[in-house]
């Protein structure tokens, strides 16, 4: 599989980058990394060599991880609650002091 595109021309190259993530503070050395990866050896043989990098600039930019994470944890707060094993009080954790930031 290819990450470059099917077919190359002038318009696929002003528009490859149209969308990155360099204005975020949370992505952008992953993204970075990663297409300097792909840079070096190539997009055929990049997706092989530099697949850690790519996997982890997929997780940071699409959170696939932390929002099955999260649902998992969702359904087991709803699980206990239907089973009985948590009462209307302890559904919810309690929230923070209000100045605990």
């Amino acid at each position: 599989m290819s990450l470059g595109p099917f077919f190359r021309s002038p318009f696929t190259d002003l528009t490859a980058s149209m969308v990155n993530f360099q204005q975020y503070d949370k992505c952008g050395e992953l993204e970075m990394a990663s297409i300097d990866c792909l840079e070096a050896y190539g997009t055929v043989r990049g997706a092989k060599k530099c697949a850690d990098l790519l996997a982890d600039f997929q997780e940071c930019a699409f959170m696939t991880k932390q929002i099955a994470r999260f649902r998992a944890m969702r359904m087991e707060r709803h699980r206990q609650g239907f089973n009985g094993d948590r009462k209307d009080e302890g559904y919810y954790a309690p929230p923070p002091r209000v100045d605990a930031y």
